[in-house]
């Protein structure tokens, strides 16, 4: 038809426009993914390549294709829980649960019994992180160590006051929840605390015993979360105190957390097939298959 016709002749300029700007930023980009089917009705057209890149020093190799240069090995490609940082490795009770797709790199050391579920990331690269015991760290959350201050001001109540010397290590207690998609950085998490979900948590900062951050928080360096208390906020500000039985009901959900790790412990890796795999890597890895 005239309107499907007039599509693709304006798609062709775009995409002749787009090869100019292209070459002049020293690239040329040959594409034809983009251009505008024909008729359902109509036959299948041969598969044209997806992508061509040209450099200075010729074509590129299509990145998507999981292709290099140079040969690596298989192992290499292979997703690693846990990542050693030099000569510096994990240590992890043999009661934690990491799941496959969670990420544990550097000086990280993981007490019994907690849980860091799918695609979270705990980094130790810079400095250590320590996490204790029945403690969940949440889909996508991210733990790091990274912070380039050394010197943190504190100005929770109006009195100001500085940190000298601040390591950028990572302190979380024993019965800690740390809801999906937080963000903690070099900071302090005592114990029988809740991270609400989307929470950041900065560097310096410090959250006591017995309290809860709410959802979608920010702490801002340096700032104190007095325990028993109820933050929430941008950045964060006293909501409530949580009462006599505050720290047992953020333990009673620290506990749901551990038993819903021993079912998917349960239910995924049965212990046969999971030793199974473990000896079929170790097999793979010595073998640089």
């Amino acid at each position: 038809s005239k309107s499907r016709l007039l599509a693709a002749s304006l798609l062709t300029v775009g995409q002749r426009r787009a090869l100019i700007d292209a070459g002049n930023l020293g690239f040329r980009k040959l594409s034809s993914s983009n251009v505008a089917g024909p008729a359902f009705t109509s036959p299948r057209p041969a598969a044209l390549p997806d992508m061509t890149l040209v450099g200075p020093m010729g074509p590129l190799q299509n990145m998507d294709f999981k292709t290099s240069t140079e040969e690596l090995s298989p192992a290499f490609h292979r997703h690693r829980t846990v990542v050693p940082f030099g000569s510096i490795e994990s240590r992890i009770s043999c009661e934690a649960f990491l799941t496959p797709t969670c990420i544990v790199a550097g000086d990280v050391v993981i007490g019994d019994r907690t849980a860091i579920w799918y695609g979270a990331v705990v980094r130790g690269d810079e400095n250590t992180v320590s996490i204790g015991a029945m403690t969940s760290v949440q889909e996508r959350s991210v733990i790091t160590a990274d912070c380039e201050h050394t010197d943190i001001s504190i100005d929770t109540d109006g009195t100001g006051g500085r940190v000298v010397g601040f390591t950028g290590a990572v302190q979380i207690g024993d019965y800690v929840t740390i809801e999906p998609g937080c963000v903690l950085r070099a900071c302090t998490v005592e114990s029988n605390v809740i991270i609400g979900a989307g929470s950041v948590v900065c560097e310096g900062s410090l959250i006591e015993g017995g309290s809860i951050v709410g959802p979608g928080s920010v702490v801002p360096p340096g700032r104190r979360v007095p325990a028993g208390q109820l933050w929430a906020g941008r950045p964060v500000e006293f909501v409530k105190e949580l009462g006599s039985h505050g720290e047992e009901d953020i333990q009673e959900v620290a506990t749901a957390n551990y038993y819903r790790s021993l079912e998917h412990i349960n239910a995924a890796y049965p212990l046969e097939h999971y030793t199974m795999l473990h000896k079929m890597a170790k097999h793979a890895m010595e073998n640089n298959l």
